[in-house]
Order: C-alpha cells, then structure tokens, then sequence
C-alpha cells in the first residue's frame, strides 16, 4: 500500500506542475511586444540547452565506463538511472523559465501586481514540484523494488549521478547568467534562464542525495534505536519516502495558499505556505513514525530540520538588501562608491552566517540526540520534503528580477507605483530567504552524507591529531576555497565570449559557451576526494568530507547575504561541487576500505 501511496503522491506533483504551466499561459498578455519579449527569453532559453547536451553525454557515459570497471555493472547501471532522473527532472521544470517572467511582466505592466506576484510564485512552483516530483518517483522505483542490503550497495552511485548532472547544468547555467549580469546593455535585460535552472538543479540532487544518507543509515536506526527488533533497517529505510511523499501534497497545499498579498511590502505572505506545508508534513511524520518505527521521536526528527529552515529562512530577512541590518549599516552607495559599498555588504554576510549556523548546528544536535546519525538524516529529509515549497520562494525572486528587467525595457516611463520597481522589491526581499533555505538543505544534508560515509565504512570514531585526518581536514577546506576561485574566472571568462556576442548578434557562429572555464572545478571535485582518499584511506575521506561541509557552509551562508556581487558563488555553485565532492567519497569509500591509504 505504501508503494502505491509513494507513486500516486509523486503522480500527483507532476499533475499539479503541469496544471500550473497551463495557468501560467494563459496569463501572458498577447500584443507585440509581449511576442517579441517571449521570443527572446525562449531563444535564450534554447541556446542555452544546445550547449549542455554534448559534453553532458559525454561526461555521463565516460564516468559510467568508470564505475563498470571500477566498482561493478550495476553500480554503472544505476548511476546511469540518477543522471538521467536530474536530467529529466530539471527539463520539465525548465519550460516555465519561458513562460514565468514574461506572464509576471505582462500582467505587472497591465496594472495588476497582485496577479504578477502570484504569476511569479506559481511560475516557480513548477520547476520546485517537477523536480520534486520526479525525484520522488525515481526514488520510490529505487527504494522499493531493491532489497535493503542492495540499495545499501547502489544507492551512493545513484546519488553520484544526479550530482554529476546537477554540478554541470547549475555551474553552467550560473555561468549563464552571471555573465549576462557583467555584460548586459543598458536597453536589454539579464537573462536568469541559467540560475532559474541552475536552482532547479540544486534542489533536486540535495532532495535524492538527502532520501540516500537516510538509507544508508538505516541499519544505524536499527542498532541505535534502543528498542531493538522493533523495526527493520528495511523499514527504517523507506521511512523517508513516506516522508517526501508526503511533502508533495503539502506542497501542493502550500503553494496554493499564496495569492499575491500585497499589503505594505510585495512579498507580504510569502512564506505563509512553507509553515502550512511544514505542519501538514510534521504531522505525516510524526504519524508514520510510530506506525512504521513505533517511536515518535523519529517524527521529531523531522520537524527539527524543517524548524531550523523555517526560522533561519524569517531571520535571514534582516540581511536582505532591504532589511534592518542593511538599512541601519550599510551607508549610502552614491556616497560611498561602489567599491566601499561591496567591502560593507560582504561584512554583512560574513556575520549573517551567524544564525542559520547556530540553529542547524543546535537542530542536528537535538536529532542526534533523539535518533543518532539516523536523525540527523531525517532532519535533513524534513527540509527537503518542501523542497517544492522552497523551491517557489528561491525561484519566486529569481522570476520577479527577471520580470522587472523586462518591465523597465518594455515600459521604461511607466507611471507610480513603478511595476519593474515594484518586483525588483519584491525579489529584493525574497532573494536572502529562499538562498538560506537552500543553504540550510544543503549544509544539514552533507552532513548526513559524511555520517553516512562513516557508517559505511564502520568507522564511527578518528583521530583529529593524526595525519591522515589532518591531510584530509586540510585539502578539504582548501578546495572550498580554489572552486570559489574557478566559478568567478568561469564567469569573466563566459562574460567575455557573451560580449563578443553582444557587439555582433549578427554573427550566428559567435554562440555563448557557459561550460568554458567549469573543466578544472569539475575535475578537481573528482580528484580531491579521491587524494585524499589515497593519501589517508577511509579516514582521510571522513576527515575530508567533514572539513569541506563546514568550510562549504560558512561560506554559502556569508555569500548568500553578501549582495549581487558575491551569491552567484554560494547555493547552486559552491554548494553543488561540494555535494558532488561528498557523493565520490560515498561511492569510492569501498575501494578505500580494502586498499587503504598511502600513510
């Protein structure tokens, strides 16, 4: 019964997002320039995805060649499966970056920013509940049709998948658009086609990888749970499915809530539909808890992570451009200049990390408590069963800048209240709480993935003063730092073929190449696991997963409260090479087991 519950729910999603993409055209306001604008977005949009296809196969079929040889057929088989999942997954999401911000900017320049707001939100909607939704599918086809001590085997290789594909279409489509940002003319608009998608991506291989560490700490719920017997580690295993599945319908309940309130602020009521979906899904949990686990406290587990996110996410609205913190500190730029301007926004961040650090910490520590390093999966579970939810909130500001740069082109002179001012607002305020959701998701799932790693190699306790876990503690946090590096020269360097492109649109063989300059961070986020791994073994790995996953956290926090300048380095960037990083430790950590390290 609860195969077909998982499969109806994800059924359900899919049948919600399409639903949705067909209220979203029929809200696009049909005149020329609406036809011009749509032609554009969509050409973008296209050539966007002509330059991922290739070099995508490419590195999907090389790394499964790999893996056969390597770790074994199956493991080949299905990591095939993960990347074309997030493939799939992220596609069906990405239409609505066509239809999104041109029904935000048709129905903002018509007057009604009520409808612009709900067009903005509902448009981001579709990617969160496709990716949810077919990430959930997948999973279900996984989790329930491999016994307990297969999924254990291929389920890392399944999670590796999806991250492959996620680092290559996030990075690249991050690329995308921050290179638009640097070069864009003052009478066209940014394109956000790459970092709409580029988010997409992010949260459907942070949702796979979460259901994943869930169930390779299944047979840790088991010897942990004091009441041994009680349950199994299958049980124990398919637990976070419900969860998820269970997360769709709230979703669904969720989004809907929101109608576009405008009351003194554009983005009033914004985040009413991630609590509504919060208690719905706390609710499940706490139910199916004791029905499959017989303990609540699993059930607790779970609204621990989604409380973190939830306050963290509110909290953060005081780091916004628009919010107290930056009112009261940050001086005026016309006064002070750009530079200084950048030097105080970056100050900003850096403390900001503050909060979201110390209520995940203090989550985790409470899940830890209750349920051992199984709970601290299923806090992380809970914060991604609203991945969809969540996903609205993050793209909601990413659709809303996009349409208020295409207002202010279509109808520069347009009368007070200004549309394209009134959703720069609106994206302003929602841009800090969406980034911290995903950041809180990503930090507490790697996380579990370390601990997952340690439980897979039985090997719950090192030694921080020996070398092995030294070198891995060092390469980890260094490597945060050289991918940061290598994402901002990917974007001068993209920037500089979009310029080309720019000055010539003519010229049809000048294409934008956004996967220019990604090569190095890619294969470094190979390589460094792996070194560490040869240099320190199974510790090495452990020591190196853990570093890059609090090094990795502090800096997404601090970056996604660092202004315009800076957030293009954090979520969908440094945090996809650092879950990429994390699922090759997984995967190889046998390889490690029986060969060990070099010291």
């Amino acid at each position: 019964m609860l195969k077909i519950l998982t499969l109806i729910c994800a059924l359900a999603g899919l049948l919600a997002a399409l639903s949705l993409e067909t209220w979203l055209r029929s809200r696009i306001v049909r005149n020329e320039t609406s036809a011009e604008t749509y032609a554009e977005v969509k050409s973008r949009n296209s050539e966007f995805w002509s330059i991922q296809y290739v070099p995508l196969i490419i590195i999907i079929a090389l790394l499964g060649v790999i893996l056969f040889v390597f770790v074994g057929h199956l493991n080949a088989a299905v990591f095939l499966g993960g990347a074309a999942l997030c493939l799939v997954s992220v596609i069906a999401g990405a239409t609505t970056v066509v239809t999104g911000s041109i029904s935000s900017s048709s129905a903002a320049l018509s007057g009604d920013i009520r409808t612009a707001l709900k067009t903005a939100y509902r448009s981001a909607a579709v990617m969160g509940l496709s990716v949810s939704s077919m990430a959930l599918l997948g999973l279900g086809i996984l989790f329930f049709f491999l016994k307990t001590g297969q999924l254990v085997e291929y389920v890392a290789s399944f999670a590796l998948g999806a991250s492959i594909v996620s680092l290559i279409i996030g990075l690249s489509g991050t690329t995308f658009s921050g290179a638009y940002a640097l070069t864009v003319k003052s009478d066209d608009y940014t394109d956000y086609t790459g970092m709409f998608i580029g988010s997409g991506a992010d949260h459907v291989e942070t949702y796979i990888l979460s259901a994943c560490s869930a169930a390779l700490l299944s047979g840790v719920a088991v010897d942990t749970s004091g009441i041994m017997s009680t349950f199994t580690a299958a049980s124990a295993a398919r637990y976070p499915l419900i969860v998820l599945a269970g997360g769709i319908i709230a979703s669904i309940i969720g989004i809907m809530a929101y109608r576009g309130y405008v009351v003194k602020r554009p983005d009033s009521g914004l985040t009413a539909g991630n609590f509504v979906a919060a208690v719905i899904i706390a609710a499940i949990a706490v139910y199916f808890s004791n029905d499959l686990l017989q303990s609540y406290v699993y059930g607790v587990c779970v609204s621990l992570g989604m409380l973190a996110a939830l306050i963290s996410g509110e909290a953060s609205k005081a780091y916004s451009i628009d919010g107290v913190v930056f009112k009261r500190f940050l001086p005026d730029v016309k006064k002070t200049g750009v530079s200084l301007s950048m030097i105080y926004s970056l100050s900003i961040g850096m403390v900001s990390v503050v909060i979201p650090a110390v209520l995940t910490t203090a989550a985790m520590i409470l899940a830890y408590y209750y349920a051992n390093f199984y709970g601290i999966a299923l806090a992380a579970v809970g914060i991604n069963s609203m991945a969809a939810v969540n996903s609205a909130v993050r793209g909601f500001s990413i659709n809303t800048a996009s349409a208020s740069e295409i207002a202010s082109v279509c109808d520069p002179d347009a009368e007070s209240p200004n549309p394209a001012d009134v959703l720069l607002t609106a994206s302003v305020n929602a841009d800090s709480v969406g980034k911290t959701y995903s950041g809180v998701a990503v930090y507490v799932t790697l996380v579990a993935m370390y601990t997952a790693l340690s439980a897979v190699a039985n090997n719950p306790a090192i030694n921080l003063l020996s070398t092995t876990v030294f070198t891995g503690i060092t390469i980890g946090a260094v490597i945060v730092f050289v991918c940061a590096g290598l994402i901002i020269r990917s974007i001068r360097l993209t920037s500089q073929v979009l310029g080309a492109r720019l000055s010539d649109s003519y010229d049809p063989e000048k294409r934008i190449n956004s996967l220019r300059g990604l090569i190095p961070p890619f294969i470094i986020a190979f390589i460094a696991p792996l070194a560490a791994g040869v240099a320190g073994g199974v510790n090495g790995l452990i020591a190196f997963a853990c570093s890059a996953a609090v090094t990795g956290m502090c800096f997404i926090f601090a970056f996604n409260n660092a202004g315009k300048h800076f957030d293009r380095m954090a979520t969908e960037t440094l945090g996809t090479i650092i879950k990429l990083m994390v699922a090759v430790t997984l995967v190889f950590a046998p390889l490690f087991m029986e060969f060990g390290g070099i010291f």
